[in-house]
């Protein structure tokens, strides 16, 4: 019976060892999760579109007289919205402070809104490949190489 307990006890205390070494090699990587999961977090939620570079000479308060456009970050990957007329959702990646939307496979409702370029908002995401938050995480701010081509602001929405 106490070398059954011995063996239990050592075993006990060997896998102790064992988690306290794993966790001490994994540290880094998991410092990089959580500084990633905390710019992630300052990206999910609404952002309602405050600036867009014109669009054939239009600026986007011509553009989207129904409704402002806007991005919803749902996780890490998904975005959805509203490009003034129809919503739309789909996918994006973010590397640093690199960002891209596939928006060649954003899905859309198909509602017509006269007087809106309903093309206008996913063909400027189209051209974006970097984004920076400023304004104590109130601002997002998209570019296309170092032009702002987006500016949008959060909402508690």
């Amino acid at each position: 019976m106490k070398i059954y307990l011995s063996v239990i006890g050592l075993l006990i205390f060997l896998s102790c060892e064992s988690a306290k070494t794993m966790a001490e090699t994994e540290t880094p990587a998991q410092d990089e999760k959580v500084i990633e999961n905390i710019t992630q977090n300052k990206l999910n939620g609404k952002w309602i579109l405050d600036y867009m570079s014109p669009v054939n000479g239009k600026d986007y308060k011509k553009l989207f007289q129904i409704q402002k456009p806007y991005l919803t970050f749902v996780d890490e990957a998904k975005v959805a919205g509203n490009n003034g007329c129809n919503n739309i959702a789909g996918y994006y990646t973010t590397e640093d402070s690199k960002i891209h939307f596939d928006t060649a496979n954003f899905r859309s409702t198909r509602m017509y809104c006269e007087g809106v370029d309903e093309e206008a908002f996913v063909s400027v995401l189209k051209t974006i490949n970097g984004y920076d938050i400023i304004n104590d995480g109130t601002k997002l701010v998209l570019l296309t190489g170092d032009i702002i081509s987006m500016t949008l602001v959060k909402t508690e929405d």
